[in-house]
């Protein structure tokens, strides 16, 4: 090996020493800096948690987006179902006032089948 790749590698080995063991910044300086690191902490603490805010209200959203989905589903069966007995209220109204003698029957009509032999 060349000695400028063993070189960078002594360094490489020396700042992850530093970063393992702790050494990398002193006591002195969070002393020296202490409200700036205060600050920077409740800052990223502070974001974190109007993030989580901003997504759980994101779903909340959704959520109340699919239950008016499902709400206005809802309402037009109910819409077409009372259209469709109002229809035929006014339609047994008629026949009766003009006495035809019609009724509708209460069961669907049957199918008659014949075996063929």
């Amino acid at each position: 090996m060349s000695p400028k790749i063993s070189s960078i590698l002594h360094k490489i080995s020396n700042y992850c020493r530093l970063i393992i063991q702790g050494d990398g910044v002193s006591s002195r300086f969070f002393k020296k800096h202490f409200f700036a690191t205060c600050f920077i902490i409740l800052a990223c603490i502070l974001m974190i948690a109007m993030r989580f805010q901003c997504l759980v209200s994101d779903n909340t959203i959704d959520a109340l987006n699919r239950q008016i989905a499902v709400m206005d589903t809802e309402k037009q069966k109910e819409r077409s179902l009372y259209m469709t007995n109002t229809r035929e209220s006014t339609m047994r109204q008629m026949v009766d006032s003009l006495k035809l003698g019609l009724d509708i029957p209460d069961e669907h009509p049957r199918i008659i089948t014949i075996p063929l032999e």
